[in-house]
């Protein structure tokens, strides 16, 4: 049975209790447009301390089959219309979206931008067939210690997987809104057997994380 047939359908509620995102949020996406996949919720623009940006968004499959492979790009322009930046995501947690359901990641701006900067997204993404290239691992374990995520993520599927294994942690503020978003990777890389797992420990540093869903995926057959 490949990750796609397990995960549940519908809201990251599911997604929690299926296990493909693990974590003590439990955020409410709009539902986006129906037949579209695209970007339901994005996080306010925050400089960091390096003047570059890692804007998290949530996208929404409105479609009716399930889909990998999400890409967002984004153009961040003035009041003119006047394009600042362009901006790529890194990856999406789960990696597999079935139909109706969210998937998290981040837009990265290698340049300083206004906070007042208008956002315009655009969506990629290939419907699933066979076995996804990015496939999830089952997130057993997500706990905040300190100012870091540590946690479990096992092999759920019937096949090897490869690493790395990328850990997407995607946070919230008090009332369920996209606030940050950091990446790390588990270990071992080494390819993993149905069944075997990986450890991670992901550290925010100085960067606020009241709640958090926490997300891993490799590479699946090739």
């Amino acid at each position: 049975m490949s990750a796609a047939t397990e995960v549940k359908l519908g809201t990251t509620a599911d997604a929690i209790a299926a296990g493909w995102l693990a974590g003590n949020a439990n955020p409410d996406f709009p539902a986006g447009e129906a037949g579209k996949v695209d970007v339901v919720a994005s996080a306010p623009i925050k400089v960091n301390a390096a003047g570059l940006v890692t804007l998290p968004v949530a996208v929404r499959n409105g479609t009716n089959e399930s889909i990998t492979s999400v890409e967002v790009t984004g153009a961040a322009m003035d009041e003119t219309g006047k394009i600042l930046a362009s901006g790529r995501s890194q990856g999406f947690s789960p990696a597999v979206v079935p139909a109706g359901a969210v998937s998290l990641g981040y837009v990265f701006f290698d340049s300083e931008l206004p906070v007042t900067a208008k956002l315009e997204f655009t969506v990629a993404s290939a419907p699933l067939k066979g076995d996804p290239y990015f496939q999830d691992l089952k997130v057993d374990q997500a706990n905040a210690m300190g100012t870091a995520v540590t946690g479990k993520a096992t092999n759920a599927s019937k096949n090897k997987l490869n690493g790395p294994y990328g850990v997407h942690v995607t946070c919230f503020d008090a009332d369920g809104s996209l606030l940050g978003s950091q990446v790390g990777y588990a270990s071992p890389d080494a390819d993993l057997e149905p069944g075997q797992s990986v450890t991670f420990q992901v550290d925010f540093y100085s960067e606020p994380c009241p709640t958090f869903l926490v997300g891993v995926s490799g590479y699946g057959p090739l």
